[in-house]
């Protein structure tokens, strides 16, 4: 069934005529000619393309000459039948000849959209997941040269459950890039049955998005963005722009006189007008309606506070419900910055490697009542190193829908866990598609250490291996039975909450009683080991004192409760 194409955050604009294209091809012929392997057998295949598969299942890989595959044109479609190939490995669909001839504007966001589509394609016949060869099972590759010695920059499209996928990225700073390679890759199930099943090609096109970004080189926190509530500057990215920005998209601009690399990054640093002498902390905040891409190996930082030359500011990149498109980037906090993510904000990844990742004292912060979805089927990192963490507020959630990873990124330091609390309301969820990974961490001993607090921890979808490294850590119960319960508030109205510290499963029962003794009401509880806390329904109506009683079956304890008018 044919659905609508996926747009990338940065589409904001329609796309712009042919002349405006950096690339652009809509399969619409295929000619006659020897096979690339084997000149001997004649083949179709679209003008400027091959299509081939590897030995190795890299698009890059040594060719499988022993395959020459055609496409053919039936009523106006250009297909290939799936018979023709190994359905154990890839196949591929290739541009030529695009060597040095489209160099790439600097500093501009591009959009790529790619559209094909299996025809009969049962369901399960297409894998469009990461675990495959390259991270990537079916999508497009799109290859950026840039000045040797530094190797191609490849950015990647997942294909996903539509149609058409697209992504966005951002060209760099310098000139000097070139398009380089445009390759389709398709996977199917080793298990599928190919017999009438074909490839439709569409078109494939790479195009500015015609809205000319803000440059942002540079963080600069007045006297007027100080925030007495918080104690913290709060900085909205529009204002700190250097050039453009009137579209809402922005870039984190590489500015160091190298070529980018991650031995060569750049940084963009938060400074505090006029100077101070203690440590200050600077939020740069993208709002509704905002977009920010990130050059690659360009990170934030804080400056160097006054009379310092060790201490930095401290600077959080913080999504007040804006819209971050990642790909090719590795964004690092480190120093106590933290990635703070609010309601309405989303993190469009499109890479398999496109990385969060926190070191030295940061934090991933989800705030109260937001729900952060990091990764996309599998594809997209979050690393953890040794005293980085999480932080999620009340009614936070966290998804995880690509790869954790958990090390210490240091090789003298010492073996460590990462550890995080998960409060009441509180979620951590992995989906079927997340992994959880310590395989870079000393001896691959370092385990995710979750304090339970009374939130939810659904770690079922993820792999045996994975979940044998999460460490659940719970509130360990006092000897004194009752000094485990609390009841709040109280006097109550008509609310309230009952929190116990359990040693493990068992069943509570709680009855009330008036004044002077006489049974009123009784409830049954299940409690799991830590903290559980329940918001009682079956309470007295009427004003009053009352005991609360509470047994396990060993024990049992009385509360004294008031209910209030």
């Amino acid at each position: 069934m044919r659905k609508t194409f996926f747009f990338c955050c940065c589409l904001l604009a329609a796309v712009p005529p042919l002349r405006a294209q950096i690339f652009y091809h809509n399969f619409f012929s295929v000619v006659p000619q020897s096979c690339p392997f084997n000149p001997d057998v004649q083949v179709t295949q679209p003008p400027g393309w091959i299509i081939y598969q590897t030995l190795d299942s890299r698009w890059d890989g040594p060719v499988d000459t022993s395959r020459c595959i055609s496409a053919v044109m039936t009523d106006n479609n250009c297909l290939i039948d799936l018979e023709q190939i190994d359905p154990s490995r890839p196949l591929f669909v290739r541009a030529l000849t695009l060597g040095n001839q489209m160099e790439l504007p600097v500093n501009a966001l591009l959009s790529c959209l790619f559209s094909w589509y299996i025809v009969n394609a049962a369901q399960g016949d297409l894998l469009t997941d990461v675990n495959c060869v390259e991270d990537v099972c079916s999508g497009v590759f799109i290859g950026i040269g840039v000045p040797p010695p530094h190797p191609l920059r490849v950015h990647t499209g997942l294909y996903g459950e539509e149609i058409s996928g697209g992504f966005c990225f951002p060209t760099e700073y310098f000139p000097g890039q070139f398009l380089k390679e445009v390759v389709l890759k398709v996977t199917l199930s080793p298990q599928a049955n190919l017999s009438g099943k074909y490839l439709q090609l569409y078109s494939v096109q790479i195009f500015p998005t015609g809205l000319e970004p803000g440059l942002v080189t540079s963080v600069d926190a007045q006297e007027w963005h100080y925030n007495n509530a918080t104690e913290e500057y709060d900085v909205n990215i529009f204002e700190t722009v250097q050039t453009g920005g009137w579209s809402g998209n922005y870039l984190l601009q590489y500015t160091e006189p190298t070529f980018p690399s991650a031995a060569d990054p750049s940084y963009v640093e938060g400074t505090v007008t006029p100077a101070s002498a203690q440590q200050e902390t600077i939020n740069l905040i993208v709002d509704d309606w905002e977009n920010l891409e990130i050059q690659p190996f360009t990170h934030l930082r804080g400056a160097l506070v006054e009379g310092s030359d060790s201490l930095r500011h401290v600077v959080n990149l913080v999504n007040n419900g804006g819209q971050f498109c990642l790909n090719f980037v590795d964004l690092i906090f480190s120093g106590g910055n933290q990635y703070r993510h609010g309601k309405g904000g989303a993190i469009d990844v499109h890479n398999p490697f496109s990385c969060f990742q926190f070191r030295k004292g940061s934090a991933l912060r989800v705030m109260e009542d937001a729900t952060l979805h990091y990764g996309t089927d599998g594809a997209g990192m979050l690393a953890f190193c040794a005293t980085g963490t999480i932080q999620l507020e009340k009614n936070a959630t966290l998804v995880v829908d690509g790869v954790m990873n958990i090390a210490e990124c240091d090789e003298s330091a010492e073996p460590t866990h990462i550890y995080m609390d998960l409060p009441k309301t509180a979620s951590l969820i992995f989906t079927e598609k997340a992994h959880l990974t310590n395989r870079f961490s000393h001896g691959q001993q370092m385990e995710l250490r979750v304090r339970m607090l009374g939130g939810t921890l659904d770690d079922s979808r993820l792999p045996a291996a994975d979940r044998a490294l999460i460490r659940r850590i719970y509130l360990e119960p006092v000897p004194k039975f009752s000094d485990n319960f609390s009841f709040n508030p109280n006097p109550f109205q008509s609310t309230s909450v009952l929190s116990y510290i359990s040693p493990g499963t068992e069943n509570l029962r709680a009855t009330w009683f008036s004044a002077d003794g006489k049974r009123l009401l009784e409830t049954s509880l299940q409690a799991v080991q830590g903290i559980n806390e329940w918001a009682l329904e079956n309470v007295p109506e009427t004003p009053g004192l009352y005991w609360l009683h509470l047994n396990n079956g060993r024990e049992n304890t009385t509360i004294k409760v008031v209910r209030m008018e």
